[in-house]
């Protein structure tokens, strides 16, 4: 993620290399080469660029373009790959583009003079991409049947030597080698990304619902998360109330198998504000309850300055009292990539040169992430005219 963290451990797939299982090496980052393909194989099937498999695999590779996985070597990591060493960079892109190949196709870029153009990456701007989950040595695996639900390897005949099928890729841990940090670079008794042991003592690991089915429902290969506002709904449950006292906004962590937000990089905000008999919102009413887990790295190490998140079943209450006004605002404020627009990136473009190829990377992204903010839940509270609590339509 460009934040100091390099790589990610492997969680626990059932390994070996017999049976219907991965082998132990799957996950072993950074990933091996892929080696020599089948001399008898096709220019389609020796290749690992994500296009080529959508020559077949249409619906998956058109879901996946619209993924941030498609979007992992993005102009904001790019930017900070530049400042960086090519140990370093190496450390950043086992989850942002993981194949060997994608890393010497960077650092080849890089000697060029190529290395902030996507046209120049080559494959390393495929970035999370289909062969980075599914191809070792040239091998397919995949998850099992879906007609027949079989695993195991199958159409040895068929292209590129057919599959592999096995059950592990439909566990949470298949997700946790790169969405969970090891326990040895905790801050606070927490990795940074801590979401597969968040999920594992989550209601909704002990109802047997994993990352792919909330993320890849139907194996659709979308991975919805934190900026994309229907998924954030379908997992949070907004109540708001009004007394004679005050209006009430509460927000419950009803439906996300993790803390919301599981990451440091977004800020979440229960707000409100009076409103006048014109219906404008008074600022100096404004109140505002900030969701979120604040860290900074200073001298030379992370420390963890809060932890507001919620937990999943885990609910919170902002009032705002009546005082003179008889209407008021209330909604949530999502801002996904806060961390890097108000404190990353503002910190490189501070730094940088500013005619450098880094730094417009940077400024791009940083408008990005600015862009990114979006308002959930909006709701005008009235204030009843009678004693009592009622419930705001």
């Amino acid at each position: 993620m460009g934040v100091g963290l390099a790589g990610a451990a492997a969680t626990g797939l059932a390994g070996g290399q017999q049976g219907h299982v991965l082998p132990d090496d799957y996950w072993r980052l950074p990933l091996a080469e892929q080696g020599p393909a089948p001399q008898n194989w096709s220019e389609s099937e020796r290749s690992l660029a994500p296009e080529v498999c959508g020559t077949c695999h249409a619906d998956r590779y058109e879901e996946w373009r619209t993924s941030l996985h498609a979007q992992a070597f993005s102009p904001g990591l790019v930017g900070q790959l530049l400042t960086f060493d090519a140990a370093q960079a190496a450390g950043c892109m086992e989850c942002h583009a993981p194949l060997a190949e994608q890393r010497l196709a960077f650092e080849a870029a890089r000697a060029r003079n190529e290395a902030h153009s996507p046209a120049g990456q080559g494959l390393a701007a495929a970035g999370n991409g289909c062969a980075g989950c599914h191809l070792r040595g040239h091998r397919r695996f995949g998850p099992p049947d879906r007609e027949t639900g079989a695993t195991g390897p199958g159409g040895v005949d068929a292209p590129h030597g057919g599959v592999f099928r096995t059950a592990d890729f439909e566990a949470s841990e298949f997700c946790g080698t790169c969405h969970q940090f090891p326990q040895a670079a905790a801050v606070n008794g927490k990795p940074l990304q801590n979401t597969y042991a968040e999920w594992r003592t989550s209601p909704a690991s002990a109802r047997g619902i994993t990352c792919q089915g909330c993320h890849m429902p139907d194996r659709r290969h979308l991975w919805r998360g934190i900026h994309d506002p229907a998924m954030v709904t379908s997992g949070l449950t907004a109540d708001f109330g009004a007394d004679a006292q005050k209006a009430r906004f509460t927000l419950t962590n009803s439906g996300v198998g993790h803390a919301f937000p599981t990451y440091i990089t977004p800020s979440v905000a229960m707000r409100a504000v009076a409103l006048d008999a014109a219906g404008r919102p008074r600022p100096d009413t404004a109140v505002s309850r900030v969701i979120r887990r604040v860290v900074a790295f200073t001298a030379g190490r992370w420390v963890e300055r809060s932890d507001t998140r919620l937990m999943p079943d885990e609910s919170v209450a902002l009032d705002l009292p009546w005082g003179d006004s008889n209407r008021v605002r209330m909604w949530l404020e999502i801002h996904p990539d806060d961390y890097y627009d108000n404190e990353v990136y503002d910190a490189l473009l501070g730094t940088l040169p500013a005619e450098g190829s880094a730094a417009r990377l940077i400024e791009q992204a940083d408008a990005r992430a600015a862009a990114s903010r979006y308002r959930l839940f909006e709701r005008d509270l009235e204030r009843p005219e009678r004693t009592g609590p009622v419930t705001a339509p």
